[in-house]
């Protein structure tokens, strides 16, 4: 900045400079947030769209066809191995995860907690790859939180239920 300029305003004219500058980054970063969750929506209103036939022409499965058809208990690990390792191709930083095993009536349940941090794009996909890759697999909760308007990065605790047959 010019001296001349720094002394005319004073320390208060350029901090008053400066908040300026970041309100003006700050709408401009609103504005862009704004337009991913309008096409988000619009991705999710196509998917819904898209989902309601499928669903209407659904055949019923009897409850003895639909538990034939999850895994097998020995699958189990390479299941949640599966998981895991998409999250770290993806560039997912997670920190740690926690399994709880739950079996009844011949089923059982994993639930997987799975603490992560990085872009929506790169949930999205981690969220459709896993879901692709594994039927028996179902997401139950999603918890989304960013920790600084600013920042492209939020952080996510996803909570999946690995499905099986119990042995």
């Amino acid at each position: 900045m010019n001296h001349r300029l720094v002394k005319a305003l004073g320390w208060p004219g350029i901090a008053g400079v400066a908040a300026l500058l970041l309100a003006v980054v700050a709408i401009v970063l609103g504005q862009r947030w704004d337009a991913q969750a309008a096409a988000l929506q619009a991705e999710a209103h196509a998917l819904r769209a898209k989902a309601r036939p499928a669903v209407a022409t659904a055949v019923p499965v009897s409850v003895q066809q639909w538990q034939a058809a999850l895994p097998a208990a020995s699958e189990r690990q390479q299941r949640l191995a599966d998981l895991l390792e998409l999250g770290i191709r993806l560039e997912l930083n997670g920190a740690r995860t926690e399994h709880r095993l739950a079996t009844a009536e011949g089923l059982e349940r994993l639930r997987v907690t799975m603490p992560l941090t990085g872009s929506y794009a790169q949930l999205r996909r981690f969220i459709g790859a896993a879901l692709e890759h594994d039927p028996a697999l179902s997401l139950d909760a999603i918890k989304l939180r960013r920790v600084s308007p600013l920042s492209a990065d939020v952080d996510a605790e996803l909570q999946w239920s690995l499905h099986g047959r119990a042995p």
